[in-house]
């Protein structure tokens, strides 16, 4: 009895991180460039026919200014991150789903 609600167990924890895999969007994004102003890096960044900011704060692990060039942003599911916006990670434009290796940050997602 024991084994089959461990087991039970084990296939909820499985399929409630399927969910929150599925809901998050990778899509390449071009940075344009990047500044730091007030302790705050702000990069300008574009993906298909919309622009916008992504924001950290420099004293956070996982902020850094990334230089002009292509990249995958993956958008976090709701209440993820470090900040209360829209969270999102940056990774170098070769990454795919199954290969998130080498995240270059995390950033506050801020439209325009």
């Amino acid at each position: 009895m024991k084994k089959a609600v461990v087991g039970l167990f084990l296939f909820g924890i499985a399929l409630a991180a399927m969910q929150v895999l599925a809901q998050e969007k990778y899509e390449p994004i071009t940075v344009k460039g990047a500044e730091v102003t007030n302790g705050v890096v702000i990069v300008a960044v574009q993906a298909a026919n919309t622009r916008f900011e992504l924001q950290c704060n420099t004293n956070t692990s996982g902020c850094s200014a990334l230089q002009p060039g292509s990249y995958v942003m993956v958008r976090s599911p709701k209440n993820w991150g470090a900040y209360v916006c829209s969270n999102v990670r940056v990774y170098p434009a070769q990454t795919t789903p199954e290969n998130l290796v080498e995240k270059l940050g995390e950033y506050c997602l801020i439209e325009k």
